[in-house]
This record gives structure tokens, C-alpha cells and sequence, in this order.
């Protein structure tokens, strides 16, 4: 009796399941191409230290935020990490202050720890960059 009711459980989840994938409710978000090669382009700037590179695709908010000094000490701390080799995963889109931003998990081939990285554009350029 257990097992038949088990059964009926299963079988009435996966009608779910099937049911809001026909209806286009369970959908997966692509990532960002765009988006994505601005973070690769960013962090192979770190990892070279090339800082008129970094800033290349940024506003100028953007541009006006980050000394040479600030990038040099970043680029410092994480550029042999990233010489190792890293993946650039996508997580997420999401709106904050205005401006549409994504959320990307950087692996590194080495083992360490994983960091995560989110960029924000705002007509074609860098507006922001974060990296924990």
C-alpha cells in the first residue's frame, strides 16, 4: 500500500513538472554574452595588470572610480591566482539602482576557492564591477 502511494506521489510530481514546462513557466536564463566577455576581458586585465585595458570598456563614472594605485594592488593579490586559469560561470540577471546587472562565479583551475564577480552596463559600458 506505501509503495503505491509513493508511486501516485511521483507520478502526480512529474505531471507538475510537465505541465509548467508546456506552459513556458519553468524556463533557465541564458547568460550574457556580452556581459561575459566584458568580466573575462576585466579579469585577464588583472591578471596582466593592464590598466588602460580594464578601464577600456568603462564609463566614465566608471573610469573615475578606479586609481591606478587601487588596480595595481587588485591586480597584485589576484593576478598569479587568475594566471592559473579560472571559468566564468553565469548565476543571474538582476535590476539594482536603476541598472540591470549579472552575477558570474569565477572557479579557479587551481582548487582555491571560488570568487564571485558582477558587472553592471549601462548603454554598452562598464558602470560597475565587483569582485569578492
Amino acid at each position: 500500500m506505501l509503495r503505491q502511494q509513493r508511486l501516485v506521489l511521483y507520478a502526480i510530481m512529474i505531471l507538475i513538472l510537465l505541465i509548467f514546462e508546456a506552459r513556458g513557466t519553468v524556463e533557465a536564463q541564458s547568460p550574457d554574452t556580452e556581459a561575459q566577455s566584458k568580466v573575462i576581458k576585466l579579469l585577464k586585465s588583472i591578471e596582466n595588470n593592464q590598466y588602460e585595458t580594464f578601464l577600456e570598456d568603462g564609463s566614465e563614472y566608471f573610469r573615475s572610480r578606479i586609481s591606478k594605485q587601487h588596480f595595481d594592488n587588485v591586480s597584485e593579490r589576484l593576478g598569479q591566482q587568475l594566471k592559473n586559469g579560472f571559468d566564468v560561470i553565469y548565476l543571474t540577471s538582476f535590476k539594482q539602482a536603476g541598472l540591470v546587472g549579472t552575477l558570474w562565479k569565477i572557479e579557479y583551475r587551481d582548487g582555491s576557492d571560488d570568487a564571485l564577480a558582477k558587472i553592471f552596463t549601462e548603454d554598452g559600458k562598464i558602470a560597475g564591477f565587483w569582485f569578492q
